[in-house]
């Protein structure tokens, strides 16, 4: 089944075109606010959550991670849900009227707690599709928030004050949409260039920050087939983020679950969240010397079972608890305190 989903991936990519035209789009840059009267609240994270095309629409993993996290969210009374990309394999959506809304995100989502914003990211097999559609479809659905390509979220605790940044970084357009891995070359160079320039203004604008979050569908690190680094993120991101004093980049792609840290003393925390439809079991870059892996997730046993994450923000500290898909036993809870904001 994990050779089929490669082979199908790459099939299918080759059949699919990304133009400048298909990027452009008058659409304003955003910054969503929300504040909460409570010392504290929780979100969940899902990754390459995208189902499978006509006539399946969803899979047994998908939707069995997608009741797990109904009952975590309605146990802690989650606020919203970061997507990470890949919402749809293999090729995206047509248009804001295509079946697999239905199929696929609707129908497979349909439990009361997770009427809840859903905030999204695209992936690169998003681009085989419209992302036209998938932001379009912010405006017709309840719950899907995708208002551009990259936006901002700023969560405050009141009346502490206590304020969570989260950037919704699109790292497609940036680092390309290759059909045998990311190869590095934009989509569009121009506007890459433009989300570039906007990231590091969000990151200059955010450092007041206590806990400055940094999302993207591909990792940095990775113990897996992509690993163990993207050179197009390696290069230039993640320089931004040490030198920003980000708190956590949380990315998908592999379809596993993997927390690691820089063995050269990088205070980021490295987290992937990425088997909420597909599970590949194997870690080709496991004992890389550049990384130290810390938890990793994504063994045969776990082929049908996939995986999301739950956080929890308080005053003092915030947690990322990975969350096993099948029953929603937690794996492994990764604390990060509070920035010294500047």
């Amino acid at each position: 089944m994990v050779e089929f989903v490669k082979l199908a991936s790459i099939v299918l990519l080759l059949f699919s075109t990304v133009s400048a035209a298909s990027v452009r789009a008058d659409e304003p840059q955003m910054l969503i606010t929300n504040s909460y009267d409570a010392d504290s609240f929780s979100f969940l994270i899902a990754g390459d959550n995208g189902g499978f095309p006509e006539p399946f629409y969803s899979t047994q993993l998908q939707r069995g991670v997608a009741a797990s996290m109904a009952n975590q969210s309605e146990a802690h009374d989650c606020k919203f849900i970061l997507e990470l990309g890949d919402n749809f394999y293999f090729l995206g959506v047509k248009d804001i009227y295509d079946r697999r809304w239905r199929g696929t995100f609707e129908e497979v989502y349909d439990y009361p707690s997770l009427y809840i914003p859903w905030y999204i990211t695209t992936g690169n097999h998003d681009w085989g599709g419209s992302v036209q559609a998938q932001i379009d479809y912010t405006k017709i659905s309840t719950r899907w928030t995708f208002p551009w390509y990259w936006y901002t979220l700023e969560h405050t605790l009141e009346p502490s004050g206590t304020k969570i940044r989260t950037i919704m970084f699109e790292t497609t357009i940036p680092c390309g949409i290759g059909t045998t891995g990311i190869d590095g070359v934009p989509i569009d160079e121009e506007m890459a260039e433009e989300e570039w320039a906007w990231l590091e203004k969000e990151l200059q604008d955010s450092q007041d920050a206590d806990y400055l979050i940094v999302t993207g569908h591909y990792p940095i690190y990775s113990a897996s087939t992509n690993g163990p680094t993207v050179a197009c993120l390696k290069n230039r991101l993640d320089p931004l983020l040490r030198a920003y004093g980000v708190s956590a980049y949380i990315s998908g792609h592999e379809h596993s679950a993997q927390y690691l840290l820089s063995n050269d003393g990088s205070p980021v925390k490295y987290i992937i969240i990425g088997c909420s439809n597909f599970v590949t079991p194997w870690f080709a870059n496991e004992n890389s010397d550049v990384f130290s892996a810390e938890f990793l997730f994504a063994s045969w046993r776990d082929i049908l079972t996939g995986c999301f994450a739950r956080a929890d923000v308080t005053t003092e500290h915030m947690d990322i608890t990975i969350m096993e898909g099948k029953e929603g036993h937690e794996l492994y809870t990764i604390t990060i305190p509070k920035r010294s904001a500047s």
